[in-house]
């Protein structure tokens, strides 16, 4: 039987947690494309269908490297620029072109989309340049794919689990003497959608498995979809404590925002106090295929213990 050869580009926490469940498919071999493959041998030297390949994403062209592979996925986080995802999505196009020249099958795309739902958020009123280039990738795929060769699918997962509860996020900070605090973007009725990065793997393998029908089109999961209102319940459940509230409406986090127009972290949580950021469960990949994923009452458990 053929050997299906994908290329996953990044090894941070996503694409760390992608390996497991993506190369325990049969007949799967994994290319693990990173700046210095030596920094990853501990992900490499133990599994014989993953090997790493000295990659970087800034190169002037990866069009030919990639037309030698069936699947391509994206986990290089947001750390990258604007500019380059568009970069990334045109050059994938064109490989496309390159294995229709030789008469081969379509290249299958997984776009660096492992997050809110760009198609309404845009560019966050202009705050977030690399969400609105990520629009644009979905606009461009939508358009040019089908005539390149290329197949994508965008899977929306909400924001990272482990990120609603970092303390820099500061919607759930534990304080000094056991204090804790939760606050509300917007209002308590808001919601975010979350899901933790080895439930995004699982369902992943299934829609490589083809499982679950992605092609061209946008997919959501979620581990949890809750309100506000629903993570101070949580955390106060969880947590045992008296938890104190806060509420960081629109204008304020616009007033924040202008007070330090640079900060990276006060324009993410302007961008999350609008639309766009969440999805019902019911609606999702994980849910029609009957998958239990991580709870947020679940992460918060450990985090409390």
């Amino acid at each position: 039987m053929t050997t299906t050869e994908i290329l996953l580009i990044g090894a941070g926490e996503l694409g760390t947690a992608f390996l497991p469940p993506i190369s325990s498919l049969p007949n799967i071999h994994i290319t693990l494309g990173v700046r210095s493959p030596s920094n990853y041998s501990h992900l490499t030297s133990s599994a014989p269908n993953i090997t790493p390949l000295a990659l970087d994403i800034t190169s002037p062209s990866l069009s030919a490297t990639f037309s030698t592979f069936d699947i391509l996925i994206i986990a290089t986080g947001f750390a990258q620029s604007p500019a380059s995802v568009l970069k990334l999505a045109r050059e994938v196009l064109e490989a496309g072109r390159l294995k229709r020249s030789r008469g081969e099958e379509r290249l299958w795309y997984f776009p660096w989309q492992w997050g809110v739902d760009y198609d309404v958020t845009g560019d966050g009123q202009g705050l977030m340049p690399l969400f609105g280039a990520q629009r644009d990738v979905r606009d461009l795929l939508r358009k040019e794919a089908v005539a390149a060769n290329v197949k994508w699918s965008v899977v929306s997962t909400g924001i990272f689990m482990s990120f609603l509860f970092e303390e820099f996020w500061g919607v759930v900070e534990k304080g000094d003497e056991g204090r804790v605090v939760v606050r509300a973007l917007r209002h308590w009725e808001h919601k975010v959608t979350v899901t933790d990065v080895h439930d995004i793997g699982r369902v992943l393998a299934k829609i490589v498995n083809g499982e679950v029908d992605a092609e061209n089109k946008v997919v959501c999961v979620a581990g949890n979809t809750v309100s506000y209102r629903e993570l101070a319940e949580i955390v106060t459940r969880v947590s045992g404590k008296e938890v104190e509230e806060e509420v960081w409406d629109v204008p304020y986090l616009e007033e924040e925002f202008r007070h330090s127009p640079d900060d990276g972290i006060k324009k993410y949580r302007l961008v999350f106090a609008r639309d766009g950021v969440w999805w019902d469960k019911e609606n999702t990949v994980n849910d029609k295929l009957g998958i239990e994923m991580m709870r947020v009452e679940d992460y918060a458990k450990n985090l409390f213990k």
